[in-house]
């Protein structure tokens, strides 16, 4: 068989299996359409089911509690309260700020979006669309097996998703087939059926549709850069994300450092699916309604909202996988703090990053949006058609594994990584938390800048050279003590020097115990042996004045470790 036949075999074997796969969608539920046992999970009537059509591992209350009864009174009248505002369309931006914030009544909520975003102008300017990119996929698309593998995964807790070739599913399916096609440069990426299935669960077909389209395409929402190859909006706010916690989270942002926790690793599902299936789902529905009307500013405000709602905690987590089951899985099940609590800190949380001008991010760049006219039909090459999958990384995919590279760099370097000399972790004989050494050190690059940390008992002891950004320093260079107190052992600490880089093991040993037992008695006068322009100083962290000071006394207020930069901080939510 020549080449050309084989490739010719290879696509007529693709488009038999869409057809196979259409075909099921189009019988749906009827008895005829065989489906495998495994597709369907198992239906126990008696399994509790909330309000959203999600099942829930436990057994139906007998009576409601007087909580749930106030509450569902305050939605009555507020469901009348919507209804009256949604006849007047479109009401003052003030009224609908305050009424979408105390949350969109369950009832309307099919209406309020469908105002929200427009969507009906967008049916009515393209009559005919929808189906017409419909057939299209029924004939050329290439995503067709990738999404009937996504469809049956996703939501499979809820009654509308739950059984196979459902009404829902079906809708799934035929909703991001045609946007595979109606927007061929983007074409189908996974989170997008997540974003497509919450909208069905208050849409029909071809509004979710639409209602897909503006989220994805309109500058407010842009969700076209999160899914694009590349991930260039997931990229720029990730680096934003990072830029707000080391300004008013810095103990979070060295906790995370420390622990080698990159906000990628639990931030995707925030940023790709507006926080679906990682806080509960009545909380998520709240943000998906401020989101809608306040665009993706909300995305970042939320993610800074859950970190300092849930901060102590946070903290008190000391390796990697438990701080990610936390923001995970944990989250989802509990919150631990109601809709409308988290939803007032939010509100708090905006204002304060805006006050501190940090609640927008830098700038789109035009390859988060699309380029090719939307609608237009563009073949599939060859690979494509085939289904043959690539054995390289894309030029866009290496850039984003530079990228996630270079931002843990900048982080361990923003943070100054200082060593943490905790007892607990502190060897007999080398004095180091092998840890925090081991986590820092791999991400070091330069030995040129001089800047070390003694981290111990609420005392940090630095030396930061003053012609370079100190922001910038990575590596032990030449820090030296002379005794000249009483308090001090007799044999001193006088030429103590304690060097790294990065790309050397070897280090000279120090005398903790010696070191530890004057920072204890918090008197260890410092005579740097370094050039004019470089300064030491003590920052003293947690106890009683808080705050930088430098040798003359003076307080540096930017030294400062605590989180109060955020004034939220130490506002009771």
């Amino acid at each position: 068989m020549t080449d050309g036949e084989q490739q010719e075999a290879l696509v007529k074997r693709a488009e038999d299996e869409r057809e196979d796969i259409f075909r099921r969608y189009e019988l749906g539920l009827d008895p005829s359409n065989v489906v495998d046992s495994w597709e369907n999970p198992t239906f126990e009537i008696y399994h509790r089911t909330d309000k959203y059509g999600f099942l829930h591992d436990s057994r139906l209350p007998s009576t409601r509690d007087a909580q749930e009864v106030h509450r569902n009174k305050i939605e009555m009248e507020r469901d009348k309260k919507w209804m009256k505002m949604l006849n007047q369309w479109p009401p003052p931006q003030d009224k609908l700020h305050k009424r979408v914030y105390k949350g969109i009544p369950d009832r309307v909520r099919m209406v309020a979006w469908n105002k929200l975003l427009d969507i009906q102008k967008s049916i009515d300017n393209n009559a005919g669309v929808y189906l017409r990119m419909l057939q299209l996929a029924r004939k050329y698309s290439t995503e067709t097996r990738q999404i009937d593998a996504d469809v049956n995964r996703q939501f499979r807790d809820n009654l509308a998703f739950r059984e196979r070739y459902s009404v829902k599913q079906c809708s799934l399916f035929n909703v991001l087939n045609a946007y595979s096609i109606y927007n061929s440069e983007l074409g189908y990426c996974q989170g997008m059926a997540c974003v497509a299935g919450v909208l069905l669960l208050y849409l029909h077909e071809e509004e979710a549709f639409w209602a897909l389209n503006t989220l994805i395409t309109d500058q407010k929402y842009g969700m076209h850069g999160l899914f694009i190859e590349g991930f260039p909006k997931l990229t720029r706010f990730i680096d934003h994300h990072d830029r707000i916690m080391s300004k008013i989270m810095r103990k979070l942002h060295k906790h995370f450092t420390k622990h080698n926790v990159d906000a990628l690793l639990y931030a995707i599902k925030w940023f790709f699916v507006v926080f679906v299936e990682r806080v509960p789902f009545s909380l998520s529905l709240r943000v998906w309604d401020i989101f809608m009307l306040d665009g993706d500013r909300v995305i970042l405000s939320m993610a800074i909202t859950i970190l300092y709602l849930h901060k102590d905690e946070l903290l008190r987590l000391k390796d990697m996988d438990a701080i990610i089951e936390y923001l995970q899985v944990r989250l989802h099940k509990n919150f631990g703090y109601s809709d409308d609590d988290a939803i007032q800190a939010l509100e708090r949380v905006m204002k304060k990053l805006k006050d501190l001008k940090l609640d927008v991010p830098p700038p789109a760049k035009s390859n988060e949006f699309p380029t090719r006219k939307l609608g237009d039909f563009v073949e599939a090459d060859m690979e494509k058609k085939i289904g043959r999958r690539r054995n390289d990384y894309t030029d866009a995919e290496k850039q984003v594994i530079t990228d996630v590279i270079s931002r843990q760099e900048q982080n361990a370097i923003d943070v100054q990584s200082t060593v943490s000399y905790e007892t607990s972790e502190c060897a007999t004989g080398d004095g180091y938390s092998m840890k925090t050494f081991e986590s820092i050190t791999s991400l070091a690059t330069s030995p040129a800048n001089s800047s070390y940390s003694l981290y111990s008992n609420g005392f940090v002891v630095t030396t930061i050279d003053s012609e370079q950004d100190p922001a910038r320093s990575q590596s032990i260079h030449n820090l030296s003590y002379l005794q000249t107190h009483p308090a001090l052992p007799p044999n001193g600490l006088q030429h103590m020097r304690h060097s790294f880089s990065s790309d050397s093991d070897s280090r000279n040993r120090i005398d903790l115990d010696q070191a530890l037992e004057v920072l204890q008695r918090q008197q260890l006068p410092l005579h740097p042996k370094t050039p004019s322009s470089q300064v030491v100083y003590i920052v003293q962290n947690g106890g009683g004045g808080g705050g930088g000071r430098y040798m003359d006394g003076h307080r540096d207020a930017a030294d400062d470790d605590d989180d109060d930069a955020l004034s939220v901080e130490n506002t009771r939510l």
